[in-house]
């Protein structure tokens, strides 16, 4: 499932990254951007307070954007422990994304076969993420953390490894990573920017 994950995100390049709580926003959201071309969405786990019903809600925007817009790669964005994991998983996302590299989320979504981009922004934590099977990982956050030269130097001593980096990317340098030879998409909010 990993590598047919892969392989789509390899097709889609950009991924809009949204957070959204209400089912009908969701769905017409899905639909105007499948509609300007984009075949990939990511929900993010975000809430200004860390409302949990904030995060049953995104899970139910998931949820409906796969029932109704089944054409559409759906992932769940920041993921930052286990218990979202289950909630992405349940929810139907197939598959997550988490700012930082957690041992515990990593661990159950290996074990219940959810493929995870956890992130990394230096060389020890890519290792790590060999040490766990996983080749294909999120820079972040990519501006502030060396850009494209940062993974240009990665990929001297990790040269099977690839990336999708998120934070600080936008209209204007989104091309500057694709052309990247490890990078193979992109994430960002600068898609769906307001309502």
């Amino acid at each position: 499932m990993f590598e047919e994950i892969v392989s789509r995100l390899c097709e889609v390049k950009i991924i809009p990254v949204v957070t959204v709580f209400d089912i009908d926003e969701a769905v017409k959201l899905a639909h105007s951007l499948i509609n300007r071309g984009y075949s990939a969405v990511e929900f993010a786990f975000r809430s200004a307070n860390g409302d949990e019903n904030d995060f049953l809600k995104a899970g139910e925007c998931i949820k409906a954007v796969r029932q109704l817009c089944p054409k559409m790669l759906c992932g769940a964005g920041t993921v930052i422990n286990p218990k979202l994991a289950e909630l992405a998983k349940n929810s139907g996302a197939q598959f997550a994304m988490s700012p930082g590299f957690n041992e515990a989320t990593v661990d159950w979504c290996i074990k219940n076969d959810m493929p995870i981009f956890p992130g990394i922004n230096n060389p020890s934590q890519i290792e790590k993420a060999l040490m766990y099977g996983l080749n294909v990982l999120k820079f972040f956050p990519a501006e502030i953390s060396g850009g494209t030269k940062m993974l240009k130097a990665f990929s001297g001593p990790f040269p099977t490894v690839k990336f999708i980096p998120t934070g600080g990317i936008d209209a204007a340098n989104a091309d500057d990573y694709l052309e990247t030879k490890n990078v193979i998409a992109v994430g960002g909010s600068w898609v769906c920017k307001g309502k």
